[in-house]
């Protein structure tokens, strides 16, 4: 009996050490797995001169290539101070004439207080903050070229141009009604949805069958009634994304070239353009037509 009593219990310790043994590997896999860094993004070096000396490698990370914020902007100019807010995940650069803020994972960058578009996003990329180079050539002056033989780019920053600020550059009387009309239109929609919006009244102000300017494009009743306008919702204050969104546009960009019409399926006459427009995208709520 003391025998089998024996027997019996060393299996049982053997199968509760076993247990032990498989719960610590398990919770250590656990373990290891959350501690693991996440796999870097996928992109490709490529060496970027200022003046004929290389300074650094930028990042190409899809159709863009990317500059690493810090060694740019030491290089152009050393007496610039560069600041990392880690609760707001944002990085500000300011000297003499420029006031300059980027925060990691929007869609804008702002540069006395004009907006500038990052359309695959502010990236982190090996430790720093990397910035499209097209989009930091522009806010210092400078030109750049691609070197297809050598696949590197190349600045010329002979004479910088300081970068003119927002309270010259926009319309004022623009910026504040169109600015209202993509909140109007698309204050809860994502950030492209807002920058649609807006361009679709830019391009009716380019369009020849369409007033010429951005107040008379909003408040154009000829075919009844395009926007949100009625409703008084135009003369609310618009948020931060409406207003920037509005100056992206007023810089130039646009992500839905052609498209003068947009409407959300849900809740306005879709099939009228369906019938004769021509479909171009679906951003957000609403639906874009040229």
């Amino acid at each position: 009996m003391k025998n089998n009593f024996k027997s019996k219990l060393s299996i049982i310790c053997v199968v509760c050490l076993l247990v032990c043994l498989i719960s610590g590997m398990a919770v250590a896999n656990a373990a290891s797995e959350e501690e693991a860094p996440a796999a870097d993004m996928q992109y490709e070096k490529i060496p970027m001169y200022v003046n004929g000396i290389k300074v650094t490698d930028g990042y190409k990370v899809g159709e863009t290539t990317y500059a690493p914020l810090r060694a740019f902007v030491e290089f152009m100019d050393e007496q610039s101070d560069i600041a990392w807010d880690e609760e707001s995940q944002t990085v500000t650069v300011s000297n003499e004439d420029l006031e300059l803020s980027a925060a990691l994972g929007k869609k804008y960058i702002i540069a006395n207080n004009r907006c500038l578009y990052v359309p695959d996003e502010v990236l982190m990329i090996n430790g720093s903050i990397s910035l499209p180079v097209r989009e930091l050539a522009k806010v210092y002056g400078v030109e750049i070229e691609w070197d297809e033989e050598t696949q590197s780019v190349s600045i010329c920053a002979d004479e910088p141009e300081a970068f003119e600020g927002g309270e010259d550059y926009y319309n004022e009387d623009d910026l504040y009604w169109l600015s209202r009309l993509i909140n109007a239109e698309s204050g809860n929609q994502p950030f492209d949805g807002k920058l649609a919006v807006g361009n679709v009244v830019m391009n009716r102000v380019a369009d020849e069958s369409c007033p010429d300017s951005i107040y008379e494009v909003i408040f154009d009743k000829r075919y009844g009634v395009q926007f949100s306008v009625t409703e008084g919702s135009i003369y609310a204050e618009p948020n931060e994304e409406s207003i920037i969104a509005a100056k992206l546009c007023l810089e130039g960009y646009n992500i839905v070239p052609d498209c003068i019409y947009f409407v959300n399926p849900e809740i306005g006459v879709s099939s009228w353009f369906a019938r004769t427009r021509v479909f171009v995208s679906s951003i957000g709520e609403h639906d874009f037509y040229a």
